[in-house]
């Protein structure tokens, strides 16, 4: 009797330790085919060197509406409403199962936390600003989830909301008080694997300020969110001046037969994430993997409207425009507004693969008058 009870005893223990820890193994692979084409001359003001005239390329793609990525996230129940959380997220090109985010082990994300229902939740390790987690919250699942970065990734206007990481970095954020919710956060340094930004003094290193205020309730999402970035001392003259500061104010109302998304960036003294041209085609300093800048006097306006409509069926249609209009050469060596212009369909074969067909054109891309670069193309995207 005493074996059975102790048995029965054991696993009654075992079970709700269990129930009190949960560690889930998840994952997304998204590949594809696409064409590109870049026109358009592009002299570079310091080297005289022409580039950039009627280039294009078909082949495979990976990460086109949303990065491929495996992780592990988990949470653990302490007891009187507090828990630990953590996640590890690793990036990946699905054309040849190399690591991306500079070759880190998990690049996308590696945190921890500590939070309660009651007063909220700290998360400390390498993970995303606030800008673009409030940004990417107001498109939500309507917008095809990882079209987010269809809709904001092909031009150079929100900047701050274009899925920059920094490292280091220690976040909290408020429990939600009837939708409403804050987050304030703090980064000793942005990037551990840049030397060229990276001492042992404080101001060695170049440091982030995010913040933002979010308001989610029923159909309506609006947000506003700031990110600054102070230059490590071991940068140039030129760079150490400068101090990047991003406004975004934004919204959608979802009217149930089509949700609609309107924001507004405001950039001044550089920019926090650029995005490369199809195929890493150059155009001045947009080149490689996004990356930060440091302009002193340098501002950009920025502009965006989103829209999502299912079609029935498992189909939904996404559409937006962004325009990006920059005040001054100090970058790029142009400062013509460019405008970009996408559009996406989306078709759930099940409740985690779904397949769907790109389009986008920016004109004077990087600013450079005359530049146009457009995309299409069609992929397959499995969650697991």
């Amino acid at each position: 009797m005493k074996k059975i009870f102790a048995a029965t005893l054991g696993a009654a223990l075992s079970a709700a330790a269990q129930a009190e820890t949960s560690v889930t193994l998840y994952g997304l692979m998204d590949t594809g085919v696409s064409y590109s084409r870049i026109t358009g001359d592009y002299t570079d003001p310091k080297t005289g060197v022409t580039s950039g005239s009627g280039m294009s390329r078909l082949g495979a793609t990976t990460g086109t509406t949303a990065g491929s990525r495996w992780g592990l996230r988990g949470k653990e129940d302490l007891g009187d409403g507090l828990y630990v959380v953590f996640q590890l997220e690793s990036g990946f090109d699905s054309r040849n199962g190399s690591s991306l985010q500079e070759n880190r082990l998990f690049g996308r994300e590696a945190t921890v936390g500590l939070g309660s229902a009651e007063w909220g939740e700290f998360r400390f390790g390498r993970q995303y600003n606030v800008g673009t987690r409030y940004f990417s919250g107001m498109l939500g699942s309507s917008f095809g989830g990882g079209f987010n970065q269809l809709n904001t990734g092909a031009g150079l206007g929100f900047s701050s909301s274009y899925y920059p990481r920094y490292d280091n970095l220690l976040v909290y954020e408020t429990p939600s008080m009837g939708g409403l919710r804050a987050a304030i956060g703090y980064s000793s340094n942005i990037n551990d694997l840049k030397s060229s930004q990276t001492g042992y003094a404080t101001a060695d290193n170049t440091r982030a300020i995010t913040a933002g205020l979010r308001y989610d309730n029923g159909p309506v999402n609006a947000f506003v969110t700031y990110d600054q970035l102070n230059a490590s001392n071991k940068l140039s003259p030129a760079e150490t001046s400068a101090t990047p500061r991003s406004y975004v104010i934004g919204g959608s109302y979802d009217f149930e037969v089509f949700k609609l998304a309107l924001a507004y960036n405001r950039v001044t003294d550089g920019w926090f994430a650029g995005k490369k041209l199809p195929n890493n085609a150059s155009v001045g300093a947009f080149t490689g993997t996004p990356s930060y800048a440091f302009s002193k006097g340098f501002r950009s306006n920025s502009y965006f409207i989103g829209l999502s409509a299912p079609l029935g069926g498992g189909s939904s249609l996404f559409a937006s425009w962004q325009r990006a209009d920059a005040n001054n050469k100090k970058l790029t060596g142009g400062d013509s507004a460019s405008n970009t212009y996408s559009l996406g369909y989306n078709y759930s074969l099940s409740k985690r693969t779904d397949v769907y067909a790109i389009a986008s054109h920016t004109s004077n891309w990087a600013f450079v008058d005359g530049i146009k670069a457009t995309e299409v193309g069609v992929g397959l995207r499995h969650r697991f």
